[in-house]
């Protein structure tokens, strides 16, 4: 599990899970890191997009993978 603090755009982690079970197990490159707040109310969400060779891009939370190198 990664915290949001160490994901940063170009480093490799693996992905622990997702809602795609052949992606689980992969490795990819961190593209993009976001804080979302659907409402004013809501909390902030923290979203990882990761590029994934062969699947595209996914989005996963910071606890969904574990860092792989420091980028």
């Amino acid at each position: 599990m990664a915290h949001i603090d160490r994901c940063i755009p170009g480093t490799t982690v693996r992905i622990l899970k997702t809602g795609v079970p052949r992606v689980s197990g992969k490795t990819g490159t961190i593209v993009e890191v976001s804080r979302i707040q659907r409402h004013r109310t809501d909390p902030l969400s923290d979203r990882i997009t990761v590029e994934v060779e062969g699947h595209g891009d996914i989005v996963v939370a910071p606890g969904d993978v574990d860092i792989v190198d420091g980028g």
